[in-house]
């Protein structure tokens, strides 16, 4: 495991393998968080405006519809062991917890009308109720049941592994 420098401080995780033909090109962090270089303007028409550097690693060309999935959360971690090529549906399971979450908890949120907790997971555009419940913890495990149930290994419970 090596590190490559970029901008505003932050360094990218990268295999060993990966790190001479990644070290040799400069990176920068994206608005977004991401390790990123913009192309040659000679290459843009071909590659695009810019590369992303997990992209790169995992082979996927810049104009494919596929994405790569982060699957620690941490999009300056690009060792191949945390990336895996998904689709835009596969990757947004992999979300984490909304920062405007006041519960703590991922797919849950208290019920004023009950004055218990509900729990809520989002599959396909839709929502769907998983229940009320006395406590959050017990809101929380039906999220995470139905997480693994519909999401399966994308599956993120929105706490710290």
């Amino acid at each position: 495991m090596k590190t490559i420098e970029l901008t505003k401080g932050k360094v990218a995780i990268v295999d060993d393998e990966d790190y001479e033909g990644l070290a040799s090109v400069r990176w920068h962090t994206s608005n977004s968080g991401y390790a990123k270089r913009n192309n040659p303007i000679s290459q843009r028409e071909i590659l695009g405006f810019c590369e992303f550097m997990h992209r790169r690693i995992m082979g996927l060309p810049g104009k494919s519809k596929l994405e790569v999935d982060h699957i620690n959360g941490d999009p300056l971690d690009n060792r191949k062991a945390n990336l895996r090529i998904c689709t835009h549906a596969e990757n947004l399971r992999n979300q984490k917890m909304k920062k405007h979450n006041r519960s703590g908890l991922k797919g849950v949120h208290f019920h004023k009308q009950s004055g218990r907790w509900r729990s809520i997971i989002k599959v396909e555009g839709k929502s769907i109720s998983l229940g009320l419940f006395e406590t959050k913890d017990l809101a929380h495990q039906a999220y995470c049941d139905a997480a693994k149930r519909f999401f399966g290994e994308f599956a993120n419970f929105g706490v710290a592994s």
